[in-house]
Parts: structure tokens; sequence; C-alpha cells
């Protein structure tokens, strides 16, 4: 067994009868307590001192400094002293009042630790300069804790979808701008560059379906991605104009984060499958060239290429339009996916 912490049991269990000593008349089980009591302090006294010592060898490193909360320590002197004085004074409770002096000393040193009183780069340098510099750091940093708090999960996805989704149909209005700016501010989020017109970056809709794919993946709260259906719809009506490109967004992106609140629940929903059938083996074999990771399945009687699963039909119509422009036969179908079995 260490030598060192054997010597502080063997200390308390010395000086415990001492400290309980003056209680001649106590009953049995007032004397336990007293004796409790006495160690109780020793434990403080030791508890102090394992706190300070894990921090002094660090005093002078500014990290540290900046980490202590310096509202927080010179906390501890207000109250500290009215309980020491309380202590002294009125109740004459003096192990109180020994709690109360361990309580300043930690007060006092966190307070010139926090301050950056033994930071090298601070030599020279008042102590109440070095106060009032460190409050006016903490007065910067106070609302941080709150704003993650209340900043939801992928926030910083969810301002980039809104972005994207803004220039979907060639123009950004500033109403559109003007939103984007009010949750970025509201959650610590650098507020993106964007100017009304026409995006310097044109909006790729399957890399925009991707982004909230991917948002998705990170597990939000269920409550959170409903309020991202509401974001989206308010984005699209910003510039009271919805054009087609955004009404097709939105029906995918709604079906997209209906199905991720659903799928914990189980149960059906209705999907609109794309298929690309092809019409002889010329097409066959382009579907091929073109999409080589699809397979070839039977299905109502012929052979067809399952493209995927969509939300919503008219982004589905889209899909579909997209392969017949290349000459391929392409339609869309109502389906029924199981949540609980099928990966869409």
């Amino acid at each position: 067994m260490n030598q060192y912490p054997r010597n502080i049991i063997i200390f308390i269990f010395i000086c415990s009868p001492i400290f309980a000593s003056e209680g001649n008349g106590l009953s049995l089980f007032e004397k336990l307590i007293s004796v409790l009591v006495s160690s109780a302090l020793l434990f403080s006294i030791i508890k102090g001192y394992l706190t300070v010592n894990k921090i002094w060898k660090r005093r002078k490193n500014e990290e540290v400094a900046n980490s202590i909360s310096i509202v927080a320590a010179m906390l501890g002197f207000a109250v500290g002293f009215p309980f020491l004085l309380n202590s002294l004074i009125i109740t004459q409770d003096y192990f109180s009042a020994a709690k109360s002096v361990i309580a300043l000393f930690l007060a006092t040193v966190f307070t010139l630790i926090g301050t950056g009183y033994f930071v090298d780069k601070n030599k020279g340098i008042g102590f109440w300069t070095l106060l009032g510099l460190a409050l006016k750091l903490e007065g910067k940093e106070s609302g941080d804790l709150i704003t993650d708090m209340i900043r939801p999960k992928g926030a910083g996805k969810i301002i980039e979808i809104l972005k994207k989704l803004a220039a979907i149909d060639d123009d950004i209005a500033q109403e559109e701008i003007d939103l984007i700016k009010q949750f970025s501010e509201k959650w610590n989020i650098d507020v993106p560059e964007l100017k009304p017109g026409k995006p310097e970056e044109v909006t790729n809709l399957v890399e925009l379906k991707a982004l909230v794919q991917s948002y998705l993946d990170e597990g939000p709260d269920t409550e959170v991605a409903e309020g991202l259906v509401d974001l989206i719809n308010m984005m699209a009506e910003a510039d009271d104009e919805v054009t087609e490109e955004e009404a097709m967004a939105v029906a995918e992106f709604t079906g997209m984060i209906a199905h991720y609140v659903s799928s914990e629940k189980g149960g059906e929903m209705q999907m609109f499958e794309v298929n690309i059938v092809p019409q002889g083996d010329e097409q066959m074999e382009a579907v091929r060239e073109l999409l080589p990771e699809l397979e070839m399945v039977e299905d109502r009687g012929g052979r067809v290429f399952k493209v995927g699963k969509y939300f919503s039909e008219e982004y589905a119509e889209a899909v579909c339009d997209k392969y017949i422009t290349l000459g391929l036969y392409s339609s869309s179908s109502k389906v029924v996916v199981d949540l609980d079995n099928d990966k869409v």
C-alpha cells in the first residue's frame, strides 16, 4: 500500500477522537457523529489540497487560466465570508468555520490562476487589470453553453441545405438571404456570403438530396428533423413564389424526413419507384454501360432495371425524364415500403 495514503488514514483516526473529545457527556451515537464530522473536515483539507495540486503545476498555462470561470471563483468569496462569520460569531461552529476557510483558500487560488496572474506573458500587469480582462473574456463566452444547448444537432448542415435550396431556382431572393442569416445568427454560425440574384454556384438537386440524407444519417432528434420541414417550406415561400424546382425539392425532402421520423416507429409508407424498361437487347446493353451498378430483375412479367425509390411523385417523374431524354423508356409506379424490413 502506498505510504502517503496510509499515513493520512492513520492521521485521521488518531486525530478524530481529539477533535471529538470535548463532548464528554455525549451518547455513543453523538460521539460517532462527532468523529465523522471531524474526519470529514480532514477529508475536506485533503480534497482541497488534491484539487489545487492538480492545477498548480499548470498555473502558468494560458489555456488553463482561460478555462477557469473567474466569476464562479469570485462567488466563492461571496459564499464563504458570510458562512465564516456566522460560524465564528453566531453559531460558534468551528468545524463549519474551518470548512469556510478551506473554501476561501480555494477561491483565492482559483481567482489568481483564472486571472492569468501566474502566466509568464502577464508578468508586470497589475492584478486588477488582469481581473478586468478575465471578466471581459468571460462576458463574451458566457452564452456559449446555452447556445450549444439550444443549437440543434447538425445545425451547420441545415444552414448549408437552406443555402443550396435558395439557389435551386437559379435566383436567390433577399428574403431567402434574410431567413438564412436569421438562423445562422441564432445558432451562432458564420453567416454565408450570399447576394441577391443569380447564384455563383448552381445547385445540383441530386447533391442537395445527398446533403439532406447526410444530415439525417447523423441521427438528429425527430422533433428537430420535423422542424426542418417547416424551414424548407419557409425557404420555398420566402419570396412569395414557389417555382417548379422548389416544389419538387420540398416534396422529396419532406418525404425523406417523414421516412426518417417514421422509421423508428415502423409501419408502411407509400413511395414512387423508378424503373428503366429496356426495349430490346440494344437498350439493355446501353443501360448496363450507363448504370453498371444496376441489376436486371423480373418484374410484372418483364425484365427491368430498378433505379430507386423516391418520396415524391414529382421527383420520380423528373428522374424518369432524365432517362427518357437519353432514349430509354422509363416509368414510375407507386409502391408500399415496409419500414421495418425494406431499406430505402
